[in-house]
């Protein structure tokens, strides 16, 4: 596999947009950056406004005759003033 298609990336990112300025992704958003088998490691960048989303991963496999659309994983809770002064608490009594 050399790169996605317009068709993988409109499949693949189909209920996503770029967070900054709602455009679509396309091909061009997309950098592969290194592959290993079907793991493929890329940077994911909106080309209208430029905003640079990070390195992603991706278990793409070219056989497959179809992909299912990405979700959006939410990461952890926010830290809370009651997180920083636990944390502060700890690390007082055990350092």
């Amino acid at each position: 596999m050399k790169n996605f298609t317009q068709k993988d990336i409109k499949t693949l990112f189909s209920g996503l947009c770029c967070s900054r300025c709602k455009n679509d992704f396309t091909k061009d958003s997309i950098e592969i950056l290194e592959r290993f088998g079907d793991i493929l490691v890329c940077r994911l960048t909106c080309k209208k406004c430029a905003k640079d989303f990070g390195e992603i991963v991706f278990n793409f496999n070219r056989k497959a005759d179809n992909h299912t659309p990405l979700n959006v994983v939410e990461g952890a809770d926010a830290i809370t003033f009651d997180d920083v002064i636990d944390a502060h608490n700890f690390i007082k009594k055990h350092l």
